[in-house]
């Protein structure tokens, strides 16, 4: 196994689009530079835009979080950056406001997310190449993992999973779900819900387990002999109680 039982995969739970609510904004620079400032590692999701810059931003429609109607894949940065998160002044990060905030004080989990441009993949490799922090990447997608792993078998990679996948196509849902094609892209972790947990044997064998995403201390306690690590947002874990 790649990861060691040091790493901040295992030993430091990990805040899911950075330490957000009580007025602070997901994904947002101010989420990011509050989960920094206490150096805990940072879960972020990126997409990539028309001009080629990479943009931390969960969703793939603009709605939820600007009240502007397409895809964000569609945008330009300068568009994007017109654009106010759910009514702050917050702006849509890009991955080098991210990378910046992060440097020196937060490991990242990296989501790269599913869009019609694929070399979104080879776009967050080439930067994480000349970037000198802690970082592993993850994606849904094996096929991105994968080219990951072709472009940068060093990077720590996983795959994330979802017990009531979701998908367009039957066959997506079925990959979701079943890691199908983990004996492909060998990941270094698994990245599971934890409504999802406990997985089979066969599927854990050599990886480490994460879960996302975990809302409450009781729920932090009935995955806590089932996941190595959890992804949490909006409480406090119980490592970080004394903080």
């Amino acid at each position: 196994m790649r990861i060691e039982k040091d790493s901040w995969l295992i030993t430091r739970p990990i805040a899911h689009r950075g330490l957000w609510g009580n007025g602070v904004i997901e994904n947002s620079v101010t989420a990011y530079e509050l989960a920094a400032k206490k150096h805990y590692p940072i879960e972020i999701d990126l997409y990539k835009t028309t001009d080629d810059e990479l943009v931390s931003f969960h969703d793939n429609t603009l709605n939820r979080m600007t009240g502007k109607d397409g895809f964000i894949y569609e945008k330009s940065l300068a568009e994007l950056k017109n654009l106010r998160l759910s009514g702050t002044n917050e702006k849509i990060p890009t991955f080098n406001e991210v990378l910046e905030i992060a440097k020196n004080r937060s490991p990242l989990l990296i989501e790269i997310k599913n869009q019609p441009d694929k070399t979104v993949v080879d776009s967050v490799v080439k930067r994480l190449k000349d970037y000198n922090g802690e970082f592993a990447v993850q994606s849904f997608n094996p096929f991105y993992i994968n080219r990951v792993k072709k472009l940068a078998p060093e990077f720590i990679r996983g795959i994330l999973g979802n017990e009531n996948a979701f998908g367009e196509k039957a066959i997506n849902k079925f990959v979701v779900k079943n890691l199908s094609f983990d004996f492909l892209i060998k990941p270094d972790f698994i990245s599971y819900s934890y409504t999802g947990l406990p997985l089979p044997k066969k599927k854990t064998k050599d990886k480490v387990i994460l879960c996302w995403t975990v809302r409450d201390s009781k729920t932090e306690k009935a995955v806590k002999n089932k996941a190595d690590n959890i992804i949490y947002e909006n409480f406090v874990p119980e490592k970080y109680q004394n903080d």
